[in-house]
């Protein structure tokens, strides 16, 4: 019963998700077609391939380089999160994240009298939400509209690149409120990277992408791709989060079964019949249950995609819970300086309002 009770408490989105799922049931009739299988499969692809992208050290690598080029407090946080929001956009928010926030942690643990840490991480998770937003695989939310809207590639990088132009723009005004002070000499090992093992999965990679992309056929390239990342690295298949997986799926069978029901249909159909009660809305959802349910939760019931993508892309910023990465730079924090949690909650609210505020008045002159 004790391993019973960490299982379910451990990962309360999936906890919930599985909880909804059942409730759905009672609403509808379960069906396979409710499920949509490239995501997944697609998902499951990127995460063995990021997982060993991760494991050979090259975002650490780049890291530490850019460390080498950093004089002041304000150019350390600088670049340490334009390489969080660059690498996201290929590795996803979560693993720049996980990769990055330690690096940052331990750097900033030998500067005591560092003004600004608190910001620095924050701006870290706000540049990681951001970033992925520009690439169908850089977060789940994406990958899922991409495949249930059927996007052509073109239409879907008008739209990112719109995000990409604006979040550049508030992350460098953000820069500027950052105190500009010197910073000692550090003489890092840089790791070295296997070239072979390097150039062996950009390959893999670059074969995901072509299913990813649809340019072949989901259901032979993914499982492919996974069959040579299995045999690369046995070990990378067990330390998966399979529990994502399985997040996404009760999700699809959520929203599947109640959908069914004509009245639920009907009234959330109302709340999103044009592009700005689109946006806003999927923004207020997204606050509340994350947005990567928001995404899957709303996209059956509306035509609205371009103001659903950009309404929860934005959405990810705001409450601790908005997305999944904030919680996973949030706990990481609380690793590293647990006195500092409320301080880190408050600091981490008033940025996120700020850019929040930013990105709604931005595309208020769009929509």
């Amino acid at each position: 019963m004790k391993r019973l009770y960490t299982f379910f408490t451990e990962d309360l989105l999936f906890s919930l998700s599985f909880l909804i799922a059942i409730i759905s049931c009672a609403f509808g009739k379960f069906s396979f077609n409710s499920i949509d299988f490239k995501v997944i499969f697609c998902l499951l692809g990127l995460m063995l391939f990021v997982k060993n992208l991760e494991k050979l050290g090259i975002l650490t690598y780049f890291a530490e380089k850019m460390i080498d080029f950093s004089s002041t407090t304000r150019s350390l946080i600088r670049n340490i999160v334009i390489l969080s929001f660059l690498s996201s956009m290929v590795l996803t928010n979560d693993v720049a994240i996980l990769t990055l926030m330690p690096i940052y942690l331990t750097i900033i643990k030998k500067f005591p009298k560092m003004e600004n840490k608190i910001l620095g991480a924050v701006l870290l998770i706000v540049a990681a939400n951001l970033g992925s937003s520009f690439f169908p695989f850089g977060n789940p939310q994406n990958l899922f509209l991409f495949s249930y809207y059927s996007l052509s590639t073109l239409s879907f990088f008008k739209w990112s690149s719109v995000l990409l132009f604006s979040s550049v723009l508030f992350l460098l005004i953000s820069f500027l409120f950052i105190k500009k002070s010197p910073i000692p000499t550090q003489h890092n090992l840089v790791p070295r990277i296997n070239r072979p093992k390097a150039l062996f999965l950009s390959m893999i990679g670059g074969f995901i992408l072509l299913g990813v992309f649809a340019i072949f056929p989901y259901y032979f390239v993914i499982p492919i791709a996974i069959i040579l990342l299995t045999i690369y690295d046995r070990k990378t298949v067990s330390e998966i989060d399979y529990k994502l997986l399985w997040t996404f799926i009760f999700f699809f069978i959520a929203v599947g079964n109640f959908a069914q029901v004509e009245v639920l249909s009907s009234f959330i159909k109302d709340q999103f019949t044009t592009s700005s009660r689109s946006f806003f809305s999927s923004i207020l959802v997204s606050q509340v249950i994350s947005n990567v349910p928001a995404a899957i939760l709303i996209a059956p019931f509306t035509e609205q995609s371009q103001a659903l993508f950009w309404g929860v892309n934005v959405g990810g910023l705001g409450t601790i819970i908005a997305s999944l990465a904030n919680l996973i730079g949030f706990k990481l924090y609380k690793e590293y300086y647990p006195d500092q949690s409320t301080s880190f909650l408050l600091q981490f609210t008033a940025v996120n309002v700020v850019f929040l505020l930013g990105f709604i008045l931005f595309f208020a002159f769009i929509l």
